[in-house]
Parts: C-alpha cells; structure tokens; sequence
C-alpha cells in the first residue's frame, strides 16, 4: 500500500544523498529532531520493512513532498495566530477581515495538499498533530476539508492535544472560536484516531472521540556496536575537551520552558558540590574520579525561535551559577554528517554521556526518555504526569527528582526544587556512577522494560491495525458508490 506521513515538520531520510538532503538548518529550529518527526522516521522505517511505499510532507525542503506553507514557525502563520488567540485583532479592522486573509491562505495550502494527493496517490495518510493541535490552522483546515472531499482513510496521531496542561489556546473572536470547536480534532468515518498517552484518550473521550493509545517508541535491538560507540565517545568528547574521567550529565531535550532545563542547572551545582564523595574513586567504567575531574552539564537539545528568552535566561543563570556546561545542540542534525561536524542526537550524542537529564515538567510520552534508555544510559526524572501513569508502571528505574516545583520561581522567572530533593538526587547518582555492576544492572533492566512495551514489535502491531482499518473503509467506500 502506498503509505503518506503528514507534519509540519519532518527528519531527513537516512542513506539519501540528494542535494534536498541538506543537513543545514536554521539555528533556531528543530531542524527535524523534534520527537513528532523522529516518530514519523520510526513509522517510515517499518512501514517499509512491510513491504509499504511511504512518502512524507512536510514543510522542509528535504521531504519528499515538501510543502512551505506547512511551517508553523513563519511570519505569516504567527500573525494569523496572534489574531486567532491572542490578545485581540491587532492586524485586521473586523473578524471578516481575518477570516478573509484565512480563506486566501486555506485555499492556497488545500490546492498544494491536494496536488500532492493527487501526484502520489496513498491507500492511508498518517497525520502527526496536524488535527490536534491548533498551532497552524489553516494547516488543520486545510487538511480536513481534503480527508472529507477525497474520503482517504487517514489515521491521526494526536502527539499533543488542545486540552493538554501545555497548550492554552484563547479565541479571540467568534470566528476563532468555531476553528477550535470543530477542528481539534474533526471527526468523520475515515478518521481513526491514536494518540500517545492515556490523559489525552481520557481528554479526547470527553470531546466525543474514541481514540486508541500508540505509545512513542524506539528500537531497542538496533544500537551502536562497542567500537562505533567508544569511537565517537571519545572524538566528540575530545573535540569538547572532555576528559575521558571527567563527568558528563546530558540533557537532549529541546531549550523550551516545559522542558524545566534550569532543574539540571541546579543538579549539577549540587553534584559538584559533592564531588569529594568521588575523588579517588573508580567510576562505572572503570576511570578513577580525579581532584582534576569536572562534573559537566552538556546540553543537545535545540531551541525554537519563539521561546529565544528562555532560552537567554537559561543560559545567564547557568553563568551565574558557575557550573561547567557547554551547549553543543548546532551539531545535532536528525542524521550523522561526520565530514560536516554533525551528529544525530540519538545515538551519537547520548555516547557523550554518562548521565542523562530529563526535568522536564510536562511531555506528551517522553521520546528522549527511551532514547536514554536505549542509549544503556541511567536517567534522572522529574515525575510529569504522563511518566507518572503510563511509563512509570511498566516498572523502569530512574533516579526521581519528585514530581512537585516550589511555589516561588526564581529572579528570572525559572522554576526551582526543594534542596532535599536535589540532594538525595545527587547522592543516588554517586552511588550508581561508583558501582558498575549497579550502573549494568539498571540499565540493562530499562532496556528489557523498554523493548517489551515501547520496542518496534508494539509499533508494527499498531501499524498492521492502521493498514487494516483502511483497507476496510476503502472496501466500503467502493461499495456504497457502486450502491450508488
């Protein structure tokens, strides 16, 4: 069957070498390493491995129907959105205006979906967030209005909701209220609808549509083998001036708010300030902790344009703590470009590492969370709620930093923890990087927990399900028009 992934955004096929290949992106920019994408890369690779021909649009360049339009990020997409749910209609006289200036740009993006419908023909779309999250919705409109028209068996994967703690979307007119009312998400029968946590089943159940739960997903069984691994440990640490006995805490998490980045600030200062309790000792892989060794924080992540402040304030307040870190995210591409100075956050990134930091206080599954995981790395936690429901129980080990921030934020308006939590933080991770048969154990125990219900088997499974569905709507569908 011909297989269409539909996002804003997308990751550059692996093993391609065209010129539209470009690994170069903009600074401010996820550049396709956002979870959503990596996601849609999984589902490619699979989908393909069952005999599937896949093609995916997205707005870079790069995607083998490449749409513009379809970037949130732009001038004119925020505008729309600024009068749509923000503060009042700054930038057109009436509501008719607006929706005028939306009817010009909806019909535009419908005239490119469909052109590429056309072209390419897919048995199934998949749709990443497009129908559930209002961040572009002339995307969103567009996009229905097509899967009503053509009737093509699409299955919507709600990564994030309209009613997640994350997102506040407030309408400005009645206009934007209608969007919001009948678009997040549209129902129709050749709609089925997934999503990757249990809140946003519950969530969508409320709003009348019945939506099944596909957890985000890695493979466990494909990993870098011991000599790649220590190869690109040691040039990347090299480049960075890290020594092979010095301590490397890593956050691969995109620089926005929700994310919590500052909590691993204050890790850190608080595990340098226990490196004492090191010195001298063997770490997990087997280099002694020397008086000359450094607890360094190391973030990969990129940040996005529209959060550039947080971004500002995060990185004065890891100066005025004083802590060692360096930001390393303009060399993470979604693939490996060693002969340009590139590396893909997973797996390269994580061999860097001898921690990973994950504080982030809300995530609609947590895809760095199994990266880390497959990396065989041990990972520290803050206890956002969908850990707490649907990741936690499977019965993986984390190092928790709780799941409460104190009342008051800081100065610049960053989040804090209570200094007993962060310290018996820091106690755990000295006892885990000290002890390699604790170290092994642990991690190994995350990988077997993590293949058994987030592993490729769960995802071609739900796949399978998918092509199944659609194969019968179209049956249908043939029927009631030879009926006709």
């Amino acid at each position: 069957m011909k297989v269409l992934i539909v996002h804003f955004r997308s990751a550059p096929s692996r093993g391609l070498k065209e010129p539209r290949q470009s690994t170069r992106a903009d600074e401010i920019d996820s550049a396709g390493t956002d979870g959503v994408s990596l996601e849609m890369m999984k589902r490619r690779t699979v989908l393909e491995a069952m005999g599937h021909e896949v093609a995916i649009c997205s707005a870079y360049n790069w995607a083998d129907f490449p749409i513009p339009a379809l970037e949130f990020d732009s001038e004119e997409v925020m505008q729309m959105m600024r009068n749509l749910f923000g503060p009042g209609l700054a930038d057109f006289a009436s509501e008719a205006e607006l929706k005028r200036a939306f009817d010009v740009s909806l019909s535009e993006l419908k005239q490119e979906l469909g052109k590429m419908v056309t072209d390419f023909t897919p048995g199934i779309l998949f749709v990443h967030n497009v129908l559930s999250l209002p961040v572009h919705p002339v995307a969103t409109v567009a996009l229905t209005d097509l899967l009503r028209e053509t009737q093509l068996p699409c299955s919507a994967i709600h990564h994030d909701i309209l009613s997640e703690g994350a997102y506040k979307f407030t309408p400005t007119c009645n206009f934007a209220k209608s969007i919001l009312d009948e678009y997040f998400p549209p129902t129709m029968p050749n709609l089925s609808h997934w999503t990757i946590n249990s809140r946003n089943q519950r969530a969508l159940k409320k709003k009348g549509v019945e939506a099944k739960v596909i957890h985000d997903t890695m493979d466990f069984d494909q990993k870098l083998d011991m000599a790649e691994r220590g190869r690109i440990r040691t040039s990347l640490r090299g480049k960075h001036g890290i020594k092979p006995n010095d301590i490397v805490l890593f956050v691969g998490a995109r620089i926005v708010p929700n994310k919590q980045t500052e909590l691993a600030a204050h890790l850190t200062a608080i595990l340098q300030s226990l490196r004492q309790q090191m010195v001298g000792r063997k770490l997990y892989h087997g280099k002694v902790f020397s008086e000359d060794s450094r607890v360094m924080l190391v973030l990969a992540g990129r940040p996005e344009r529209a959060f550039a402040d947080y971004r500002e304030r995060l990185f004065e307040l890891f100066d005025a703590m004083g802590i060692v870190w360096m930001y390393v995210g303009n060399e993470v591409r979604p693939i490996r470009s060693e002969e340009e100075g590139f590396y893909a956050l997973y797996p390269d990134m994580h061999t860097m590492a001898d921690f990973v930091l994950y504080p982030t206080g809300w995530e609609g599954f947590g895809n760095q969370l199994l990266e880390a995981f497959a990396s065989g790395l041990p990972v520290v936690v803050f206890e956002y709620p969908v850990f707490k429901e649907d990741i936690a129980p499977k019965g993986v080990q984390v190092v928790s930093l709780g799941d409460t921030i104190l009342e008051e934020r800081d100065s610049a308006g960053l989040v804090q923890l209570p200094a007993e939590v962060l310290a018996r933080a820091a106690h755990e991770m000295i006892a885990i990087l000290t002890a390699p048969k604790t170290y092994r154990r642990i991690t190994a125990h995350n990988i077997m927990v993590g293949k058994k219900y987030f592993g490729f088997d769960v995802l071609r499974t739900h796949l399978r399900e998918a092509i199944d569905w659609a194969r019968s709507v179209s049956a249908r569908s043939q029927a009631n028009t030879k009926k006709r």
